[in-house]
């Protein structure tokens, strides 16, 4: 299997793809947000003073640190606004545009997150590699999948 993808990033994709990966620690900085706005309202409701400290802090919590976390994060991601070539092949998945080239091997993945318009590929320590799939028939998509499966990765469709 030789697959090849030539594509410049877009933004809705890199979005999607940051919405989805980053999902756990905004989930958990929302509730921890709410949960000290549950707590401040409460300790209004008893005593009848308005705690400014916690109040910021769980509006911190809740409403910025997810704006700004995904927003980084994306940003972070198309800093190089560059061409890319992705390819897959029985070896694993390469990346390559002007400035460099990596490749991972297929050992190197934990999982395969297939979403709208691209695969994500998850390596050890929280990091992933995206490949948009622009360009390749539903048939194409399935083939990498399956060649992902058949070196031991879990696959999320």
């Amino acid at each position: 299997m030789q697959i090849q993808i030539t594509a410049a990033p877009d933004p809705a994709l890199i979005a999607a793809a940051t919405r989805r990966r980053l999902r756990t620690p905004v989930l958990a900085a929302r509730c921890a947000g709410w949960a000290l706005l549950l707590v401040t309202a409460l300790i209004q409701f008893a005593t009848g003073e308005l705690q400014p400290g916690p109040l910021a802090v769980g509006a911190l919590l809740a409403l910025a640190l997810p704006m700004i976390l995904l927003n980084r994060t994306a940003r972070r991601s198309m800093r190089g606004g560059r061409v890319t070539t992705y390819e897959i092949s029985d070896g694993g998945v390469a990346r390559s545009d002007d400035v460099g080239r990596h490749a991972w091997a297929w050992r190197a993945f934990r999982s395969v997150e297939a979403l709208s318009g691209q695969l994500l590929f998850g390596l050890r320590g929280g990091r992933w590699v995206r490949v948009p799939t622009t360009g390749l028939s539903a048939a194409e998509v399935e083939q990498v999948l399956g060649a992902a499966i058949t070196q031991g990765l879990r696959v999320r469709r």
